[in-house]
């Protein structure tokens, strides 16, 4: 716990820090940096580390993305495309290894590339594609960590009920449903902030309905990366975070979260946060 603790206090202020220079290349690039590191991890957990016609393109794509939202105004549309082109690629390697990489296992592997992929590019479509990105990206954070903080204690001091234990046997429903009520305050407390301290007239009603998509969607892609893991027999996909393990065990929710915070506020309208 200790451990966990001291990495969180690195953490969190070197966060801080690229959100605050969000505006230059350093966003981009630490999104980029993670996720090749991300896609490194789930190889190996794949047992494909060293299957370099599948990773290469893979690392090229995921570190690639991030960029697409700040050079240019058609990332959605180039972010689109690789996913695509990566997914056409690796169904034509099953084909032209004649049974030696059966279906099963390309489709494991394009769609955890897409997933890590796109969820690290759409921290920088949230924050270069949006109004008010520079404020709206803090949501990606807080709501999968408060919701994972929350659900934790909760699930400690009043868990009884196993939730899914076939794939995490210490998550409970109390502590699910403690995590979503707290990520739901957490973004009603960052309107608060917003408007008191800057000024933006807040629609907290969609606020408060985002924060219960996260806090559902969350937890999903923590429990998808769990049951990864449950599967190859792994107990964390990295050490790069003493304590936390690695890049996809600490990001596994925010990646879901992002991209779902991204297209909610594509609908533009009534998800309109800020104005």
């Amino acid at each position: 716990m200790l451990t966990r603790i001291l990495t969180a206090c690195v953490l969190i202020p070197l966060l801080v820090l690229i959100l605050f220079f969000s505006g230059t290349l350093a966003y981009p690039i630490a999104w980029a940096i993670l996720a090749g590191v991300a896609i490194f991890e789930m190889f190996r957990a794949l047992g494909r580390g060293r299957d370099f016609l599948l990773s290469v393109p893979a690392y090229i794509i995921a570190v690639g993305l991030p960029f697409g939202f700040y050079f240019t105004s058609v990332g959605a549309k180039i972010l689109l495309a690789a996913a695509l082109v990566y997914l056409l690629f690796v169904i034509s390697v099953t084909v032209f290894r004649r049974g030696a990489f059966p279906f099963a296992d390309a489709a494991s592997v394009a769609c955890t590339v897409i997933y890590i992929s796109v969820g690290f590019a759409a921290l920088s479509a949230i924050r270069y594609d949006v109004p008010f990105g520079a404020y709206l990206c803090l949501l990606a954070f807080i709501g999968p960590w408060v919701t994972d903080t929350f659900a934790y204690f909760t699930g400690r001091f009043f868990g009884r009920h196993k939730l899914i234990p076939e794939v995490s046997p210490k998550k409970t429903v109390e502590g699910s449903v403690g995590g979503t009520v707290f990520c739901i305050v957490g973004y009603i407390v960052f309107g608060l902030v917003m408007q008191f301290s800057y000024g933006f007239t807040v629609n907290y009603w969609m606020l408060g309905v985002a924060g219960l998509l996260v806090a559902v969607i969350s937890q999903i892609g923590d429990l998808i990366a769990s049951l990864i893991k449950r599967e190859h027999g792994i107990k964390d996909y990295g050490r790069i975070f003493p304590g936390h393990g690695g890049v996809m065990d600490r990001f596994d929710s925010v990646l879901t979260t992002s991209v779902t915070l991204w297209l909610l506020m594509q609908i533009g309208g009534g998800f309109a946060f800020l104005s």
